[in-house]
């Protein structure tokens, strides 16, 4: 699996970097537990040599004992297993405080050992590290009311991994060095994975592309990330996976001459006005092709498998700018995004162009500084720090956390068997999909999952804004409720206190608050739901309008209600000011959303309210 290639100015072109398809579990471990613990504190000495090693030692053997006589499908002793995820965490995640490296030695005791508890970790090490041991234990039994709805043996598996999910997620939100030890945990059971049968082979990659993959993603820890989907895609598709990776290693070998010129040019370009710069290959990798292609794409047309890492040696941001200017004057340029005065919501900064380089080709050209390629690649690892406080990472606040908690836990009660994959698909959309920026009408930048529509929006402002929206502008435009939101839009919600959502809603929002809100108002007013598919086809509906009289208001108020659902109007003129009553025929509660949210657009209309409805 090729992962990238870097290339160093005034040095030759390295080899490519690969993942192995298969993994040596046990790795430096497994014979002798005193030399092993030997070896492992001084590879995490290596890292930090001011941390407690007689506390590490105590957790290293209380891992051990505990697990002592248990052996991996591999057949290697189990303790190889915390011992390896451990380092991945130290040396892959870059996270190497005290806490962190000994609750991922205690990661899997209370899970596997019945005679440990979160009580017994709690008095031998601490409270916080019997915390993070907890959280990131499986669901032994659920509570009562979800064990009163099991019918099956089956439908109990199911329960206990949604209700897991859910504990996990609002455990890794409240502390983050949850999530990174359960990841460092995935990432070597996936390189491991060629031991076990092939049906748990395509269970474990199924779960980490749903789960997992989007946690990694949102925390900006790229290269976990990629091995991640890379391995997974392997064990759920691999005559596509080797289908892909043989077409790439054909396009490779042409790409490497054709690169070095290219970047030669670009050396050449930067070096005439003194920018100084390190030069990294980064590979498109096969699942990555594979999402291109479920785009719509053709392998065969795929020539952009690459980009251009530009790494000043700078600390100073405006040289970002001055380094695009240089290459978007020698070369034609294409695209352009800014990263770096709009972080994405995982802290990427980043410059990123697309030029035409030798030949017409297009080629990705990415601009960072040191500080920002350290970011790119390690996400809020590179941020990570327990003295500064950065214990969480994802930016809900409580009340958010709270509220699709309690949503997954409704999931997870009436959907039953669906549960799971209903919360998968939520987090990855929220967590993992491509993300918009949108505006608000002050010009406020708003952060929403790709696919988001006026609603979402609305309810990203506040619950009643949500509840009361009708109608909406996007770029000066008036839009259905249901518009889908594109990058960079300027929005504007308008909203009635009269106007109340229609179930139909439900079905085409997408951000976790517009669900969890939709969700718990009809679980409120369960009877709304039938309101309006009980009534029959056209129903009459009486609209009370104050305004400014002016030339051409009627005509404005007919054409936006529109002539053929008016059945009568009455209005009065007082002065500058009219007031009345327009009865009008609606087929549904959308319909009547969409004539309030017109009619409350028209120059001079003070108010709409309905007033009574007529059978």
């Amino acid at each position: 699996m090729y992962f990238y290639c870097v290339i160093i100015t005034k040095q030759k072109m390295e080899q490519l970097y690969e993942f192995p398809d298969e993994y040596d579990e046990q790795g430096p471990f497994g014979g002798d537990e005193n030399k092993d613990l030997e070896l492992f504190l001084e590879k995490v000495t290596e890292t930090d040599k001011t941390l407690n090693i007689e506390q590490i030692t105590k957790a290293y053997w209380f891992c051990v004992n505990y697990h002592r006589g248990i052996k991996r499908k591999s057949g290697y002793p189990y303790y190889t297993h915390p011992l390896n995820v451990t380092l991945i965490l130290i040396k892959e995640l870059g996270i190497f405080d005290e806490q962190s490296i000994v609750a991922s030695l205690l990661h899997d005791v209370i899970e596997d050992v019945a005679s440990v508890t979160k009580g017994i970790i709690a008095e031998e090490f601490s409270e916080e590290i019997a915390e993070i041991v907890d959280a990131v234990t499986k669901i032994d039994e659920p509570d009562e009311e979800l064990i009163s709805l099991v019918k099956s043996d089956q439908e109990l598996i199911k329960i206990k991994k949604a209700e897991t999910y859910r504990k996990l997620f609002l455990s890794l939100v409240k502390d983050v060095r949850v999530i990174l030890i359960k990841l460092a945990d995935r990432l070597h059971n996936l390189r491991t994975l060629h031991y076990l049968g092939q049906q748990k082979q395509y269970e474990v990659a199924i779960e980490t592309l749903n789960f997992y993959v989007p946690f990694a993603h949102r925390l900006g820890l790229n290269k976990v990330r990629m091995e991640m989907e890379n391995r997974a895609f392997y064990y759920t598709d691999r005559k596509t996976y080797e289908a892909i990776k043989d077409a790439l290693n054909s396009k490779r070998r042409d790409f490497i001459e054709y690169i070095k010129v290219f970047i030669n040019l670009i050396q050449k370009s930067l070096k005439e006005k003194g920018i100084e710069a390190t030069i990294t290959i980064v590979h498109k990798y096969e699942y990555e092709i594979f999402q291109m292609i479920k785009d719509g794409k053709s392998l065969e047309d795929i020539d952009n498998f690459y980009s251009i890492v530009l790494i000043l040696q700078t600390s100073d941001v405006a040289e970002c700018y001055r380094a695009h200017g240089i290459l978007a004057n020698a070369f034609n340029a294409i695209s352009f995004a800014d990263y770096v005065a709009n972080p994405k919501l995982d802290w990427y900064r980043s410059l990123n162009t697309e030029l035409f380089g030798p030949d017409g080709k297009r080629v990705e050209i990415l601009i960072r500084t040191e500080e920002m390629e350290k970011i790119a690649e390690g996400g809020f690892a590179a941020k990570f720090s327990l003295k500064s406080g950065r214990i969480r990472a994802l930016a809900l606040n409580d009340t958010d956390v709270q509220n699709w908690g309690i949503w997954m836990r409704d999931m997870i009660l009436t959907e039953g068997e669906r549960a799971t994959q209903i919360i998968w698909d939520s987090i990855k959309t929220n967590l993992f999909d491509s993300e918009l920026t949108v505006y608000s009408k002050d010009g406020h930048p708003i952060k929403l999952p790709e696919g988001a529509t006026i609603i979402d929006f609305a309810f990203n402002i506040s619950q009643e804004t949500g509840l009361h929206c009708i109608s909406g502008k996007v770029n000066g435009i008036v839009r259905e409720l249901k518009y889908k939101l594109r990058n960079g839009d300027q929005v504007e919600v308008i909203s009635s206190p009269n106007s109340f959502p229609s179930v139909e809603w439900k079905e085409f929002v997408v951000s976790f608050k517009a669900v969890f809100h939709l969700h718990n108002y009809f679980k409120n007013n369960s009877t709304l739901q039938n309101r309006f598919q009980n009534m029959k086809k056209n129903y009459e509906v009486k609209l009370l309008i104050k305004g400014e009289d002016r030339e051409g208001m009627l005509m404005d108020i007919t054409m936006a209600i529109g002539s053929n659902n008016i059945r009568r109007v009455n209005l009065d003129t007082s002065g500058s000011m009219f007031e009345g009553a327009i009865t009008v025929y609606v087929k549904d509660e959308n319909q009547l959303n969409e004539i309030f949210g017109k009619l409350l657009l028209i120059k001079g209309i003070r108010g709409v309210e309905k007033i009574e409805e007529i059978e």
